[in-house]
């Protein structure tokens, strides 16, 4: 006599194979690469911190995408995107900290074509006698004050024989202010030519918000929401329809709409100030503090036994003259009332009057530009501001060759 299966056998049997099932979808859509998940940065990769306002989240791991990269994002129990480093330094090891923003947590390339990781090939290359160790302690949307910050806290206890910070446009404004568009930040100022520390600790932007401390869980959860391209596929679709988009907000399947627009990044009108003729107060004001902050920096580097090295990022808008009108067109400020040379000269003097060991690479980026151009090759990309793999090649090139100059000087 045939007996029927049990209920349960025949449920778990089920069980398993839309298991399996949507295993095997998760494996084809991550191989054919469908759909790009336009994962927000903010939402998954950030969370507060009291010393330095916000930062990376311990052991990440995901990926980040836009329409002009799809990178896979690893960051380490220190938040910072890379391997563990131990603080202590091997013997005969040269070993480069790299403090920046967003250019250095290098979101928009994958982790080998960074300027950290190119740097430690090319010095290596240069130099088989001993071994080569470039950190990067890169977070999105810090500015010179933040980097100091984590180089007297964090950045100083890995040993570095050399200190390099990657200087660009925004850390001005950024540097004279106490918040920021991810919210509040810590902010020096000057009493009596001493930089003193303020707003520290940093409050959270998100407390008493349960919802959004949920939403920055780690976990299955995280990796689900950061990685799954079978989430990626049904939030596109819930994104697309009117009549669900709502509901999906609500249940926090999908972003809502001005949270989409708050991951956009800065706003960039009080940013680009730096360029104007007529330098508002408060672009005066962040330019002073950014001069007392690159010296303290200097002084931080030289106490720790650490050559100090401060590199110019340019502005893409300067580097590609022709990207200039779209960014202008949002801004509503005339392009004669500009000038793309502002930040360079102003750099340079604070070079000059600080004895700082500067990289002022402006006239390489627009060489370099107009050379690949005819290739039909970009060091930035076109949407985004930030550099490609060549951007971040170029400037490993300038840092090898500076570093290998300190060498040589003793």
């Amino acid at each position: 006599m045939n007996r029927r299966p049990p209920v349960l056998a025949l449920v778990g049997a089920a069980l398993i194979s839309v298991l399996f099932s949507l295993v095997l979808l998760e494996v084809v859509l991550h191989v054919v690469g469908y759909p790009r998940t336009k994962t927000s940065h903010q939402r998954f990769y950030v969370e507060h911190d009291v010393q330095r306002g916000w930062r990376n989240v311990p052991n990440a791991d995901g990926w980040f995408s836009t329409d002009e990269y799809d990178v896979h994002l690893q960051y380490n129990a220190r938040g910072i995107r890379g391997p563990e480093v131990p603080y202590e330094k091997p013997a005969g090891t040269f070993r480069v900290v790299i403090l920046g923003d967003s250019f250095i947590e290098g979101y928009s390339v994958n982790r080998e074509d960074r300027v950290a990781e190119q740097l430690e090939k090319l010095l290596t290359e240069q130099d088989r006698s001993r071994k080569y160790e470039v950190i990067a302690l890169g977070t999105a949307g810090y500015s010179t004050d933040q980097e100091l910050i984590w180089l007297e806290s964090e950045g100083v206890r890995y040993q570095p024989d050399v200190v390099a910070t990657m200087f660009y446009m925004n850390d001005v404004w950024f540097n004279g202010q106490s918040k920021y568009w991810r919210g509040e930040k810590p902010a020096f100022v000057l009493q009596n030519g001493e930089l003193t520390l303020t707003n520290v600790p940093v409050p959270d932007p998100r407390a008493g918000k349960k919802e959004k401390k949920k939403e920055s869980g780690r976990g299955l959860r995280h990796w689900i929401r950061a990685s799954s391209k079978i989430y990626a596929l049904i939030s596109l679709s819930l994104e697309n329809s009117p009549g669900l988009r709502g509901a999906a907000a609500a249940l926090g399947l999908v972003s809502p709409r001005e949270e989409d627009e708050d991951d956009g990044g800065p706003r960039v009108a009080d940013e680009l100030s730096v360029f104007q003729k007529s330098m508002p107060a408060d672009t005066q004001r962040g330019w002073t503090m950014t001069e007392a902050i690159l010296d303290e920096m200097d002084a931080v580097a030289q106490q720790a036994g650490a050559d100090f090295i401060a590199f110019h990022i340019p502005f893409k808008g300067v580097v590609y003259p022709a990207d200039w009108g779209p960014i202008l067109a949002k801004l509503g400020i005339p392009q004669d009332q500009l000038d793309s040379s502002a930040v360079k000269q102003r750099f340079d003097r604070i070079c000059a009057s600080r004895d700082l060991d500067c990289i002022e690479p402006t006239a390489d980026y627009v060489r370099a530009a107009q050379e690949r151009g005819a290739n039909g090759e970009r060091l930035y990309y076109v949407q985004d501001n930030h550099w490609n793999a060549g951007g971040h090649a170029l400037a490993a090139q300038l840092l090898a060759r500076r570093i290998r100059e300190l060498q040589q000087r003793g």
